[in-house]
């Protein structure tokens, strides 16, 4: 456990979201933090909170509708603090990932997989309580040259010293096996001799901030002497007399980790993508087939017995059995066009998710006995998979109505702004238990939350304290979509 007195953690969470704030404090207090927090979601929330609020840890959500977390880094370093931030977020590719870390920050993770939530935190805040410790000690051996070159040389993490220009004027026995230079190699040498390509530009950014605010950290790719490419992470403090004191820390292992994971997770997705579109495709032939093939022969059979009827002089018993097919047949009709609309709706591909949704209610509605009160935008067709996606939710928390809710009402919301289109699903159920929205095995919701992030969308849910369930499906539009009239 760090050394946090009392082990006290004082949070400051990045989040719109309530519930996955109160499910992270939740992974705190578990593992024997005594939390406490404040969320904010707006940049001015944040710059108040860093401004009056002693932190240890900085948790924030990647993406949220008026704050994102590029701006939140941008209040972060204005405030020049050296706090752990760490992302939580959904998926996001690995030249985002790449990126969130040159940015200055400490780690990320995914809200579908916090196995590894514990562990970050301990790391970071050892490696921050790590850091306020080397900076102090930093300054006082510029006073005492003796205790300052006894660190330097019994140092775990390669220390170095530089001039202005990025020049090596000192360098410890660790930073040479890092490199694999010899200690006189290197005094030969500057950070940028080291450098990769890739790196050179945000190292030299680096260098221009530690010059201007005193202090830096990065994640720099290296090249080692034997020619092979290494991820440092590198932090440094400017010292007095244009000196600058850096500590340097080999994290090639744990970059190649993320990266592959991220690389796992892309194409795991990019599956699912496949599947979801394959099965959508099979739909629609099967809902063609029933309609064509099927629906074609019932009718016919209906007009036959139609025939029959008008013609037949038989005995009453025989018109009311031969009027009793036909009611059947008519039934089945209706039936196997029920079946080919769910399958793949017409009404979707031809007048828009608004009309889809409010026949799909309207079906819902008589089949179930459960009111549905519909507030319904029309949503541009620009996109017939951002409708599709749309519609398999509503779908899907339909049926979680009819299964699980008890509800006897279901309002549903659907807004269109330029930003993105936004769902509200919400029933006056018994509301869903809070372990079963973060469940691995809910199949139902993780459906809908793979069908949202497909096309770059979220779902959210939420039981209402009272009563009731709460979906909240939000879909973000391209600037050039949002843009068009």
């Amino acid at each position: 456990m760090p050394d946090i007195p009392g082990n006290k953690l004082s949070v400051l969470v990045i989040e719109d979201s309530q519930a996955d704030t109160e499910l992270n404090i939740r992974l705190l207090k578990k593992a024997g933090y005594d939390v406490s927090f404040t969320r904010v979601e707006t940049e001015v929330q944040m710059n108040e909170a860093l401004a009056k609020g002693q932190w240890d840890l900085i948790l924030s959500d990647y993406m949220m509708p008026s704050f994102d977390v590029s701006r939140a880094l941008e209040v972060y370093h204005a405030h020049d603090s050296q706090i752990p931030f760490i992302v939580i977020s959904g998926a996001i590719g690995e030249e985002k990932a790449v990126q969130l870390i040159k940015s200055g920050v400490h780690d990320y993770l995914l809200k579908d997989n916090m196995a590894r939530f514990i562990h970050v935190i301990e790391r970071e805040l050892r490696e921050a309580a790590n850091r306020k410790e080397l900076i102090s000690i930093s300054h006082a051996l510029a006073i005492s040259e003796a205790k300052y070159r006894s660190y330097i040389d019994h140092a775990p993490d390669g220390v170095f010293v530089t001039d202005e220009n990025g020049k090596y004027l000192e360098v410890n026995e660790a930073a040479s096996r890092i490199t694999g230079y010899t200690r006189e190699e290197l005094l030969s040498m500057s950070i940028s001799d080291l450098l990769t390509e890739e790196s050179m530009k945000e190292g030299l950014a680096q260098f221009g901030m530690l010059s201007e605010n005193g202090t830096s950290r990065a994640d720099l790719q290296f090249r080692h002497k034997d020619g092979s490419m290494l991820w440092w992470s590198v932090e440094a403090v400017k010292l007095a007399g244009a000196r600058f004191l850096g500590f340097t820390k080999d994290i090639t292992v744990r970059k190649n980790a993320i990266f592959e994971a991220i690389k796992a997770k892309e194409e795991l997705e990019h599956l699912n993508r496949r599947l979801t579109d394959a099965r959508e495709d099979e739909r629609a032939a099967v809902a063609m087939e029933i309609h064509d093939e099927l629906g074609q022969s019932l009718t016919a059979i209906k007009i036959d017995l139609n025939w029959v009827m008008e013609h037949l002089s038989d005995t009453p018993k025989s018109m009311q059995k031969i009027a009793g097919v036909i009611k059947l047949t008519n039934d089945t009709i209706k039936k196997v066009q029920r079946i080919s609309s769910e399958l793949r709706p017409e009404l979707l591909d031809d007048l828009g998710l608004a009309t889809a949704i409010e026949w799909y209610a309207d079906e819902f509605e008589q089949r179930t006995g459960i009111r549905c009160e519909l507030t319904l935008e029309d949503v541009p067709d620009w996109d017939k998979q951002i409708n599709l996606a749309l519609f398999r939710v509503f779908q899907e928390a339909l049926t979680n109505v009819i299964r699980h809710s008890n509800a006897t009402v279901v309002t549903i919301n659907l807004g269109y702004k330029p930003e993105g289109i936004t769902l509200v699903i919400q029933d006056d159920g018994v509301g869903i238990p809070g372990e079963k929205i973060s469940s691995g095995k809910s199949l139902g919701l993780i459906g809908m939350r793979e069908r949202a992030k497909q096309i770059g969308g979220t779902v959210e849910f939420e039981k209402i304290r009272l009563s009731g369930t709460k979906i909240v499906t939000f879909i973000p539009l391209p600037k050039q979509v949002a843009k068009k009239p």
